[in-house]
């Protein structure tokens, strides 16, 4: 009858130490998964915001240059409100305020100007997209005949760059004309 009190004693304190060091270190590895879990979650989050912004600035100069009847890229000095770098500017055949559209990429931000007619340097350009550096010592815009192409970065906040390329070409081929014969009002 004694050796069934001893077996019913309870844990011995070695025995205690070790199940707490052995429930110790596997919680320590639950956590640091958990972490891990949750910092790579931001990253990704963080990237796809990237990507949504990069997908918003290629997708509106593609569709202004699709429906371009003239555009060119110039110089950032065509307004006191601009940063840096060149600046693609669209005369559509769109009506409203998407008949001129100016894209400038420098300074950290994409910023758009959009005017139902009037020149761009008179504009007002808001920031758009944050973010937008230039990918190395790429042109953001290089122009050549009736395309143009683009190249830019956009950073997030915790993960990686990403970069966006292309080129956009003009549907309408009757290059720098406009509908209806008339004047070029969206550049100066």
């Amino acid at each position: 009858m004694r050796d069934l009190e001893r077996d019913d004693g309870g844990f011995s304190l070695v025995e205690l130490i070790i199940y707490v060091v052995v429930l110790g270190v596997i919680t320590a590895g639950i956590a640091v998964m958990f972490v891990n879990i949750w910092k790579t979650q931001a990253s990704v989050t963080d990237q796809t915001d990237a990507t949504a912004r990069g997908q918003v600035i290629s997708s509106q100069i593609e569709k202004a240059m699709r429906n371009a009847v003239a555009f060119k890229v110039t110089d950032a000095g065509l307004s006191s409100t601009l940063a840096t770098g060149p600046v693609l500017e669209v005369a559509t055949d769109l009506s409203g305020s998407n008949a001129c559209m100016g894209f400038n990429l420098g300074g950290g931000s994409a910023q758009l100007a959009m005017t139902s007619g009037g020149a761009l340097s008179s504009a007002s350009w808001r920031t758009w997209e944050p973010g937008v550096v230039q990918h190395y010592t790429d042109d953001f815009f290089t122009q050549s005949g009736t395309t143009v192409s683009y190249s830019f970065d956009v950073k997030s906040a915790n993960g990686p760059t990403v970069h966006f390329q292309g080129t956009a070409y003009m549907r309408n081929i009757t290059w720098g004309a406009l509908p209806g014969g008339g004047t070029q009002t969206c550049f100066t």
